[in-house]
Parts: structure tokens; sequence; C-alpha cells
């Protein structure tokens, strides 16, 4: 039987070590020797630019998106607060990103002066983080679902709100929860902003990654000056309770997701039980709390958009031909043989990926498996190579350094028309990468 009780989850002492976890999961990387060149300095004011909307798309990022059901529940619960508890609290989550990015920059800073692996998103190739990841994720789920309430205690909500409000730490550890799970994902001119500020000065690192900060908690900041936008949105009502099922279901697919980037270290077998078992008491707590009716209607909506998706998919079958089963034939990252296939007059498509990386997976089931490019990368004059940085490596890290990048996904095209490589955009385009496919090939005799 569950009880809803209120249970100090969080106090000053566990949210220290939430901190201490948060900063710590960049270091448990191997070294390498080789120091970062340093990049100059003279389009900072541009980089700027390109750091703060680098941090406003990730928001709409897939990473994101499950925080995008506990910012909708806060909006909603502040409907008929005060302009200044709604200010205040808006602050608290760009503070807490901006906190995030802080802590971000100080551990690459030690991390580039102890020769320590650089790049982002490289906490997801720690299990422990990614485990602490799919415990946070899970408990706010089990949160939203009324399981149980997360209270601080009245002493360290007063420190930090000032008046008692306990929701104010909350909307913070929401902004840095948004800024982790973010780190995977590699938004569009997010990366040109990371690779200046991973080899930028130390000065100029902090403005990058304060920019990128900002950029993400504009939304944030935008309501903090403009609170009575709130007015427009539903009043709170019963329905609200119904709203939070959806939400949490959001927040459920994002730690099954994180549960599965486990497998590779604990076995898919474990992960599974694990899985089933945390489904099953979520499924059972709803059931117990909302009623078995609510239970029955997830179930019948999770049925209906599975049975909509093959629908759309068999209708759509002139657009989406070719099986997302990778058949090509993958050849590990190797830079010698890169150079001997240019040499023969091939081309030679590059893809560094990540299991955790979604904007990889979206690429790759997106557009590498889709026609046109699908069947091209199927061409006997193409070779196909692909580098898993899914684990550290150094050598896979070199190469992304090599391209001034320190994330995935990087894709490179090689060929005679272009020996050093044509690196494509973050985000795949399949007219862009047939482009590229056609211009590295060796132009006909004039």
């Amino acid at each position: 039987m569950f009880i809803i009780q209120k249970t100090n989850l969080l106090n000053r002492r566990q949210f220290i070590i939430l901190i201490t976890v948060f900063f710590l999961s960049f270091f448990s990387v191997s070294a390498i020797a080789q120091p970062i060149p340093e990049i100059q300095s003279s389009n900072v004011f541009s980089i700027i630019g390109i750091a703060l909307l680098g941090g406003l798309i990730l928001n709409i990022m897939p990473c994101v998106l499950p925080v995008l059901g506990m910012k909708l529940n806060s909006i909603l619960t502040l409907s008929s607060t005060n302009t200044h508890s709604i200010r205040l609290q808006f602050l608290a989550s760009a503070s807490g990103i901006l906190f995030s990015f802080w802590i971000l920059a100080s551990a690459v800073l030690v991390l580039r002066i102890t020769g320590g692996m650089i790049g982002w998103g490289i906490q997801f190739q720690n299990p422990l983080f990614i485990g602490f990841m799919a415990i946070t994720t899970g408990l706010f789920t089990a949160n939203l679902l009324g399981l149980f309430e997360i209270q601080l205690s009245h002493r360290f909500s007063t420190f930090i709100a000032q008046k008692g409000d306990n929701s104010t730490l909350g909307n913070f550890i929401q902004g840095m929860f948004a800024t982790l799970l973010a780190t995977p994902c590699s938004a569009p001119f997010l990366g040109t902003a990371v690779a200046f500020a991973l080899g930028a000065s130390t000065l100029e690192m902090l403005l990058v990654f304060t920019c990128l900060g900002l950029g993400m908690a504009l939304p944030w900041l935008f309501f903090a000056v403009f609170p009575h936008l709130i007015s427009y949105m539903p009043k709170p009502g019963p329905w609200m309770n119904k709203s939070k099922i959806v939400f949490s279901l959001m927040m459920m697919s994002s730690t099954l997701w994180l549960l599965s980037l486990l497998s590779p270290f604990i076995g898919i077998l474990l992960t599974v039980i694990i899985a089933l078992l945390f489904s099953v008491y979520l499924l059972y707590g709803i059931a117990h709390i909302h009623g078995k009716n609510t239970v029955i209607a997830i179930i019948a909506v999770i049925i209906l958009l599975s049975s909509s998706v093959l629908i759309i998919g068999s209708m759509t079958t002139k657009y989406w031909v070719t099986p997302t089963e990778d058949n090509l034939r993958w050849e590990p990252l190797n830079e010698r043989a890169i150079y001997n296939y240019i040499q023969q007059g091939k081309t030679v498509f590059v893809n560094i990926s990540a299991d955790w990386c979604i904007t990889c997976k979206t690429n790759k089931i997106g557009v590498i498996l889709q026609n046109p490019v699908y069947p091209a990368l199927q061409q006997k004059s193409v070779i196909t190579m692909q580098g898993d940085w899914t684990h550290p490596s150094t050598k896979i890290t070199e190469y992304l350094k090599s391209h001034q990048r320190y994330g995935v996904p990087l894709t490179v095209v090689y060929g005679p028309n272009a020996p050093q490589g044509l690196a494509l955009p973050v985000l795949l385009d399949s007219d862009k990468v047939i482009h590229a496919l056609n211009y590295v090939k060796d132009k006909p005799n004039q």
C-alpha cells in the first residue's frame, strides 16, 4: 500500500553531494598527454553571439524535452501566485542553469590544467554518472505522480528563499537538471562555441560558458522580466492532476533511456530487470493513487500512439522507403586507412557517435539510413567508417580535436577533391550529405 508522505529528501548535506557528484563526474576518464592548442580570440564577440544562440537552441533539443514537462507543470502552478514569487522562481531556475555551466567550465579548466580528456558530454561515458542521473529522473517521476512529496527542511528553505518558500531551491535544481540532460546533445552553433571555449584562454572560456548558460536560461529570464504573461496560462484546477501524469510519463521515458545507457556496463539482463521493476512500481503507484482506470487509460494511449506511428509509417513509405536496419559495412576509424583509400580514388564517409548521443541517433535513423543517402553509401567506391565515443577513447578524442570539435556527432567526408576532409553540420541534411559525397569525388579530366 502506498502512502503519500513528505520526505526531507534534500537537505543541505545531500545538496552538496549533488553538486560534488556533478563536478567529479568529469574526472573519471583517462588522461591525454598533449594539451589543447590555444585558439585566437579575434572573433570572441561573434563567438559570444553564437554561444547565446547555441544555448537558446538547447531548450528545444531532444535531450531536454523530458524536462519540459516539469517546466510546464511549474508554470501552471504559478498562475495564481504573486508577481514576486513568480520572478523569484524563474530566476532560481535561470540561476541553476548558469551555476551548472560554471561548474562545467570549472571542471574543464581543471581537466585542461591536469591534461585530462576534455569534451562536451564526456560525463555520459561514466556509468556512475548515468546511474546517478537515472536515480534522479526516477525520483522526479515518482514525485510528479504523487508517490511522495519532496520537501526541504524549513531552515534550509528559509536560507535560500528567505521566506521559507520550499519551491525556490527546487527550481534551482530543476535548472541544473535541465543542463545535465542537455550535455549529450550537440545543438547547432553549440559545437562552434564549445570548440572555441575549450581552446581559448581561461577568461574567454568562462565568458563563453556563461553566455551558453545565459542563452539556455533566456526563456526563464524572459518570464522573470514579464511575469504577467503567466496570467495567460490556464487556471489551476483538478485537470492538473491528469496533466502531472502526462509530464511524469515524459520523465519516465527519460529514466528508461538513461537505464538503457547502462546496459554496456551492467549487462542487458540486469538493465531490463531494473527497468521492469521501476515500471511496475510506477504503474502500481498510479493505480493506487489515481485509480485503475488511469492505468488502463495510460496503456490505451501507449497502444494508440504505437498504432498511429505504424499507420502513419505505412502511409508515408514513399518518403521512408529505406529500412532503419543498418547493413552498411562500417570499418573502425583509421586515419592511415583513410589516406590510403583517398589515394585509390575512393570516397570515405566517417561518422563519430555515441550511444548516449540522441542527436547522433537522429542523424543515423533520419538521414544516414534513409534515401538518398543510404544507397549512396552502399556504392563500392564509398568506404564507411565509424568511431564509437560511448566509452573514453583517446584516438577518437584526438580525431575530434583535429576537426575543432569536442563533442559528438561529427561527420566528415573525404575524397580526392577533399583529402583533408569536409566536416558536415551537426544536424545532417540529406541534400548536404549527397552534395558533399559528390563534391569530394575526383574531378573528371577537362
